[in-house]
């Protein structure tokens, strides 16, 4: 579920040419391009100038569920930008910023809601922040309510995130966003590597394979499955393994291992949980990879 608008630039003298550089900057947001496992590669500032395409929008402050923006059809003095729903208080407040930072370099917009079909103008959205975040906690409710899920995962601005069955329960009954905000921001705001798959198809057996891959020394979040991923092609992996990079060495260590017992492993290396589907990995040396190496093969 989201809340798009699709915003043009209206009027004989209104500004044509969105300059996507000023926006980020007053608006104080990042951006970055979500790849297929739906996690962020960063885009530096610097290379905002040229922008013209689709991209994910976050306040490095208080990151949340990441704002859709598409400058397609900025020359054309059209954009659409759109937040997830449920999303915090946080990302509403940045969702209008960059309206109102729109209308600004337009001088005039046209506001269209997609999902509700319906014109806004600029005065009516602003008026409509309370409103818009009262719909987003009960939205979240709705969600951590339904227990024909099996997993409470959220498409976050880095990655994504399932919440644990606790944290479903408390936000199934909470009386606002805030933990809910301060939740996901923590989970985002770290130096650490998320791992995704490389997707290969066994041409003898059709299954399909995921390879992740463990790089000494790095804090690392690992998937408890191996089948524990998103993917905007929907492809759902078979069999999972895992192998080894030495960073010191710049080399892969020879061999690939069976992914179940890789986590195992990790576990009584202290990896702990994060969330409900992954697992955070301490950083591990050359000869504590080794050892596992040696035990899991």
């Amino acid at each position: 579920m989201a809340f798009t608008l699709q915003i043009k630039s209206k009027g004989m003298f209104a500004r044509k040419k969105l300059n996507f550089q000023e926006l980020l900057s007053r608006c104080r947001l990042a951006y970055g391009v979500s790849n297929a496992f739906y996690v962020l590669e960063e885009i530096s500032s610097s290379a905002a100038a040229d922008f013209a395409g689709a991209a994910i929008l976050y306040r490095p402050a208080r990151i949340g569920r990441g704002i859709y923006f598409d400058a397609a059809k900025a020359a054309e003095g059209y954009v659409e930008v759109s937040y997830n729903i449920p999303t915090t208080e946080a990302e509403i407040t940045d969702f209008l910023a960059i309206v109102e930072e729109l209308n600004r370099q337009y001088q005039k917009t046209e506001m269209y809601c997609v999902e509700e079909e319906r014109t806004y103008t600029l005065e009516e959205l602003l008026a409509n922040k309370d409103r818009m975040a009262a719909f987003s906690l009960q939205s979240l409710h709705n969600f951590c309510s339904n227990k024909e899920y099996s997993a409470y995962i959220f498409s976050l601005a880095m990655w994504p995130y399932a919440l644990t069955q606790e944290e479903a329960e408390r936000f199934a009954v909470c009386e606002d966003l805030r933990e809910f905000e301060e939740l996901i921001h923590s989970k985002q705001d770290e130096d650490i590597y998320y791992a995704k798959p490389a997707l290969m198809r066994d041409r003898n057996s059709g299954e399909v394979l995921a390879f992740y891959t463990l790089t000494e020394e790095c804090d690392s979040i690992f998937p408890m499955r191996y089948e524990n991923f998103l993917c905007q092609e929907q492809i759902k992996a078979d069999k999972g393994f895992v192998r080894f990079f030495i960073y010191s060495e710049n080399r892969a260590m020879d061999g690939f291992f069976d992914y179940d017992r890789f986590v195992s492993f990790v576990m009584g290396l202290g990896a702990t949980a994060y969330g409900g589907w992954h697992v955070r990995i301490p950083p591990l040396t050359k000869e504590a990879i080794r050892i596992m190496a040696e035990r899991i093969g």
